[in-house]
């Protein structure tokens, strides 16, 4: 008969090799998805999200003249600021929709420092949350039959797409 402990340390051997049988197919398996299902699963998955060009529009060209900055790296005026806006969100459907341009002078006056020679430091963001030196850009008085930039639209026109109908 055998004992208890003869039994426990026969049976140590037979765990072991289990236990490396276990650990070499886990290793195979990972291989096996790292190497088949992974490139696979990103194909399909690439393939799923190319866009059909045939469906989608290419973004509407910006309206009005881009606007260089002046030497500070700031917009000279607050006109050239707002123009600056304009041109950017006309370019983007998402930001045509969805900017109001505002503009703000960044110059602040400093105690105890010489006036400087320039001081129109304008810059423009999509809305005032900035606080009250953000002044509003284009004054739209008839929010249905105008777009954020002031310019008249034609909320029955078809011939073009709605981002740019104009009367």
């Amino acid at each position: 008969q055998a004992t208890a402990a003869q039994v426990r340390n026969s049976t140590k051997p037979v765990l072991q090799r289990k236990s490396t049988l276990s650990m070499a197919v886990a290793r195979r398996i990972a291989l096996f998805m790292a190497l088949v299902v992974a490139p696979a699963a990103g194909r399909i998955l690439r393939t799923a999200l190319e866009v059909d060009s045939s469906l989608g529009q290419p973004p509407p060209a910006p309206e009005g003249d881009g606007v260089e900055r002046a030497k500070d790296g700031a917009f000279a005026a607050k006109g050239e600021a707002c123009q600056a806006c304009r041109f950017a969100a006309t370019g983007s459907c998402a930001m045509y929709k969805s900017c109001v341009c505002y503009a703000t002078n960044a110059h602040f006056n400093v105690g105890g420092v010489p006036d400087p020679t320039d001081t129109n430091h304008w810059a423009w963001a999509c809305g005032n949350e900035g606080g009250s030196k953000y002044e509003l850009c284009f004054a739209v008085s008839n929010e249905l039959y105008q777009d954020p930039f002031g310019d008249k639209i034609d909320p029955n026109a078809t011939e073009v797409p709605v981002s740019r109908r104009s009367l």
